[in-house]
């Protein structure tokens, strides 16, 4: 029986597999047309395994070497001819089961040329060399000669035999092919991308169909919406719900899904999220403008820095800006990069405080009224949390959300930051006695961009088929506290303005 596979590279036979039909006639396309090539995607995409199934579609035509540059650091020129002869060996022998490929290593840099015609001539098919990890061959004088010998090779590849060369790499390499002689076009760059919805909801029909054990229809949406079609993140919230939390159960609920989200947000040390982190990390201030002001960084892959992060699978384009496509990442690097706010606790609570006044006759939440209450913390902790500090919007969004969360919790509630809503993106959305509150927070944002928070805000009332939403102004322009309400046919806004512009505590009498 196949099962999710949660690392790589994937057996067809062991894993569920999806197909990427487009994908491959576009590579095999280049292959066929004697192109040089590079393939590019973050860890953990399915690189790998995209590429043996092209070793599995061509190898009865071609002469596919796949190898891997990931252990060619600090090799010298005769330690580095060894080792690509020996993997160059290891790699013929997986694909067809044969012995020795190449029985004598090139005499030097150049020689290699003379080791790929004999190939050609002994077994009588073209080569097509993949290699993968690239970027780890950190010699570059050793580097530029192997790449100026395929370039070599390029100008009279027919003699040679050598149809294709396929580099692989977690980001672009256009910086290591930037000479213009190089046998590597940019423009037929590839990039091996996420998983789309569609792509999501076959795998998962995959292991209904074999196992019998279903997905709740909100689940399969669950998992889109959270791993945003990353395909080792779908793989592990999958393999963990069927294989944890709903093991030998006909269902797999929402409870189920749950109770996984929380593991992977509060328990779990997945490797795929830690290296977001930690690539996160290098580049930490412009990540917490990233998260915390969004729509505000424009996404220009010129910025070394923004390249960076995006070439590792921290950021995407959305919109022309820099955003945390990934809905998972953004909730773990929220937690992580989120401000410190040591010690408010006991103020956004005392011992006189319980979230019973909060709640309606009805078991509804009275948001309203709770709102008021962090006013008054609000009025009290204001001169010290706001004053003098060039906070992100997100700051003041997540001061909202350990509040809140502080008396939702406390009645078996939940607030989830950042959470999509039909194709959108809510800033905070609470879930209370099975029913949910949205909530939009914004700071100091000109008339227009007020006029469209509220536009926003009520198309996704509309998308949730909610009647009423909250709309939270944080502004340092504003003389005090203050509260509106907006209807548009049928819908509610409830719009409360915070005031953040205190006198220093010194000043207060």
């Amino acid at each position: 029986m196949r099962r999710f596979c949660t690392s790589g590279p994937v057996d067809k036979k062991t894993c569920y597999y999806v197909e990427r039909p487009e994908l491959m006639k576009e590579a095999i396309d280049h292959i066929e047309n004697w192109r040089y090539f590079t393939v590019s995607a973050p860890r953990q995409t399915g690189k790998t395994t995209f590429l043996n199934e092209i070793v599995e579609k061509i190898k009865d035509k071609y002469l596919p070497i796949f190898i891997s540059f990931e252990s060619y650091m600090n090799k010298d020129e005769k330690d580095f001819l060894e080792t690509l002869v020996e993997d160059i060996n290891r790699s013929y022998k997986k694909i067809y089961k044969e012995e020795k490929l190449i029985e004598k290593t090139p005499k030097n840099i150049d020689d290699i040329r003379n080791t790929i015609e004999k190939l050609y001539i002994t077994k009588g098919k073209e080569l097509v060399l993949m290699i993968d990890e690239f970027e780890r061959f950190d010699n570059e004088r050793l580097m530029n000669q192997f790449l100026h010998v395929i370039r070599t090779i390029y100008h009279s590849r027919e003699i040679y035999g050598l149809r294709s060369v396929i580099l692989i790499s977690v980001g672009y390499l256009s910086g290591i092919l930037e000479d213009n002689a190089s046998p590597f076009n940019i423009a037929e760059h590839m990039e091996v991308p996420y998983f789309t919805k569609e792509q999501v909801y076959d795998l998962l029909n995959q292991h209904e169909k074999e196992t019998g054990q279903l997905f709740e229809e909100e689940v399969k949406e669950l998992i889109w919406h959270n791993a945003g079609g990353q395909p080792g993140l779908t793989n592990a919230l999958a393999y963990d719900l069927v294989a944890k939390k709903a093991k030998n159960e006909k269902i797999v609920t929402k409870s189920h899904f749950e109770k996984t989200l929380y593991d992977f947000l509060k328990k779990y040390i997945n490797k795929n999220i830690e290296n977001v982190i930690s690539k996160a990390k290098n580049e930490k201030d412009l990540i917490m403008r990233i998260l915390f002001e969004p729509d505000k960084i424009e996404f220009d892959i010129s910025d070394e820095r923004i390249k960076y992060l995006y070439l590792n699978g921290v950021i995407d384009e959305c919109n022309g800006y820099c955003c945390v496509k990934v809905p998972l990442y953004y909730k773990k690097l929220y937690n992580h990069f989120k401000p410190q706010i040591n010690g408010e606790k006991s103020y956004m609570a005392t011992i006189k405080d319980t979230i019973k006044p909060y709640i309606k006759e009805d078991g509804s939440l009275d948001l309203n009224k709770l709102i008021r209450r962090y006013i008054k913390y609000i009025k009290q902790r204001g001169a010290i949390m706001f004053k003098g500090r060039n906070y992100y919007e997100g700051v003041y969004q997540y001061n909202l959300d350990q509040f809140l969360s502080l008396y939702i919790e406390a009645g078996e509630g939940k607030v989830y930051p950042e959470t999509q809503v039909g194709g959108g993106r809510i800033d905070l959305l609470i879930n209370f006695n099975n029913k949910e509150y949205l909530i939009e927070v914004k700071a100091d944002i000109t008339g227009n961009e007020y006029e469209k928070a509220k536009k926003q805000l009520i198309e996704y009332i509309k998308r949730k088929g909610l009647k009423e939403g909250w709309l939270i102004v944080y502004s340092s322009s504003i003389e005090d506290f203050e509260y509106i309400l907006k209807k548009y046919e049928d819908k509610k806004l409830h719009i409360w303005f915070i005031k953040t512009n205190f006198e220093s505590p010194s000043k207060i009498r």
